[in-house]
C-alpha cells in the first residue's frame, strides 16, 4: 500500500490523506446505499486497520473523504476498528458546521440531502474547524474539494488567515499536485521507450504516496519517500498541474481562485522538486460553490462477447451488425441510441455504428466486442439485452465469454 509506504518512510510527516472520492463513485455509494447498503466507502476499514495502529504511534492525523454519502456511517466503522484493535481514537465529521457529539465521537450539521443523493463541494474551513475544535487523530469528510482535503492542515498548523491569498494559492498548488496520490511519483507515467518515462516494472511497483514540505511563507517542496520506486521530476509535477484543469489561469476551489500560469518546478534532488509561482487570480473567490444532484438520465443495458482466431474482427462487426439490426427491427430509429467498439481494435474511440468496410483488418488474434446502449425507457435497456444474448444461438461463429447487464 503506497499510504504505508509513505507512513514508515517518512516520519516528519503529521498529516497523511486518503482522497479516495469522484463523482462517480459518490454516486455508486449513493446507489448502493438506497439499496441497504454502504454509503461510505468499503475499504475504509481494510486500509484504516493496516494505517492507524501506526498513525497513532507517530501522531500522524488521517484525513479522509472515504465517507462518501454517509460520513457518519465511516464514523461509526472507524470507531467500532479502533475499539477492536484496543486503540481508543477521535474521529470527527466535517460538515458545513460541526457540534460535540457523544463520548469521543463527533457529529455534526448535514451539509448534504442524503436521501436526495445531493451533495456541495466544500473547501477546507469544515476540516479546518474540526482540526481547531476536536484534536482528532481521524477526519472523515463527504464531498470535499479534493484539494481542500490537504489544504486544511496548511491552514491550520501555519496559521494562515483566510485572506491571505498569496500563502493560499500556494498551499493549494502544493494540495492540487498531491491530490492524485502516486500519479505525482510515477504512476499513470511509466511508458517503455520513452526516454522521460521509461523505468522498471519494479520501480512502478514500489511507489510511494508523496508528500509536501510548506512553510509559513507559503514555500513548498513536493517529495517522495527515500528509497521508494516511481519518478518524482518536473515532467511529473508539469502533468499533475495540469490534470483536470479547464483554464490555468483560473483553477477553481471553493477557497480560492488559483492562477497556474507562472507555475516553475525545481529538480531538487532525486526525491524532491521545489515549486513556486501560483498566485491568486483576478477572481480571488468562486461567486457559487458546486453542487452534484443526481436526477434521472434514462437506462443502460450493455452486452460484451469475444471472438479469437481467423477472421475474429469480421465476426465480432458482423455481430455488432445483427444487434443493432435487430435492435432496429423490434424498435424502429433505437439505433442511435447503442455505441460499440472492438477491444483489442478500435476501441480507444467508440465507432457509434460507423463500421467502415474500409478499415484495415490486420492481424488481430482475438478480440472483444463491447455495446452499450442509453434509452429513455427500461423496456428498450432490457431489449437490448435480449437481443445481445441471441448471439449465442444466432450469431457468428467462436462467439464466447458473454457478459451482459
Amino acid at each position: 500500500m503506497a499510504a504505508l509506504k509513505l507512513l514508515e518512510r517518512v516520519e516528519e510527516l503529521n498529516y497523511i490523506v486518503l482522497e479516495c472520492l469522484a463523482e462517480r463513485t459518490l454516486a455508486d455509494r449513493y446507489q448502493v446505499m438506497l439499496s441497504g447498503g454502504k454509503g461510505f466507502d468499503p475499504r475504509v476499514k481494510e486500509w484504516l486497520s493496516v494505517l492507524l495502529p501506526l498513525a497513532l504511534d507517530r501522531e500522524v492525523c488521517i484525513i479522509t473523504n472515504m465517507g462518501a454519502i454517509d460520513p457518519p456511517g465511516a464514523q461509526k466503522e472507524i470507531l467500532d476498528l479502533a475499539s477492536s484493535l484496543g486503540l481508543e481514537i477521535t474521529v470527527a465529521v466535517a460538515y458545513e458546521s460541526s457540534i460535540s457529539g457523544p463520548e469521543n465521537s463527533v457529529l455534526s450539521n448535514e451539509s448534504m440531502g442524503v436521501a436526495e443523493g445531493r451533495s456541495t463541494y466544500l473547501g477546507a474551513a469544515p476540516i479546518v474547524h474540526c482540526l481547531e475544535t476536536y484534536k482528532p487523530h481521524v477526519i472523515i469528510t463527504s464531498r470535499v474539494a479534493d484539494a481542500a482535503l490537504f489544504l486544511a492542515p496548511m491552514v491550520y498548523e501555519l496559521g494562515w488567515n483566510w485572506n491571505d491569498f498569496d500563502k493560499l494559492a500556494q498551499g493549494t498548488l502544493a494540495s492540487h499536485l498531491l491530490e492524485c496520490g502516486c500519479q505525482l511519483t510515477g504512476g499513470y507515467f511509466m511508458h517503455p521507450g520513452d526516454a522521460y518515462r521509461d523505468f522498471s516494472f519494479e520501480q512502478l511497483r514500489d511507489l510511494s504516496l508523496p508528500y509536501a514540505e510548506v512553510s509559513y511563507k507559503g514555500e513548498v517542496c513536493v517529495g517522495k519517500a527515500k528509497g521508494s520506486g516511481g519518478l518524482l521530476s518536473y515532467s511529473t509535477c508539469a502533468e499533475q498541474l495540469l490534470y483536470e484543469v479547464g483554464d490555468p489561469a483560473n483553477y477553481i476551489t471553493p477557497d480560492l481562485v488559483v492562477d497556474f500560469s507562472d507555475v516553475q518546478f525545481h529538480q531538487i534532488s532525486q526525491d524532491k522538486v521545489h515549486c513556486k509561482g501560483a498566485k491568486p487570480s483576478d477572481l480571488r473567490r468562486p461567486e457559487k460553490l458546486l453542487q452534484l444532484f443526481p436526477t434521472p438520465n434514462g437506462w443502460k443495458g450493455w452486452g460484451e462477447i469475444s471472438y479469437g482466431g481467423q477472421e475474429c474482427l469480421r465476426r465480432a462487426q458482423a455481430a455488432e451488425y445483427l444487434v443493432r439490426s435487430w435492435m432496429n427491427e423490434r424498435y424502429p430509429g433505437i439505433e442511435e441510441k447503442i455505441i460499440a467498439y472492438v477491444m483489442g481494435y478500435d476501441s480507444v474511440k467508440a465507432n457509434g455504428g460507423d463500421n467502415d468496410s474500409r478499415h484495415s483488418s490486420k492481424e488481430v488474434i482475438d478480440v472483444r466486442l463491447r455495446m452499450d446502449g442509453l434509452f429513455e425507457q427500461e423496456e428498450h435497456a432490457d431489449g437490448f439485452v435480449e437481443e445481445f444474448i441471441a448471439l449465442y444461438t444466432n450469431g457468428p461463429a467462436g462467439g464466447g465469454g458473454i457478459r451482459y447487464l
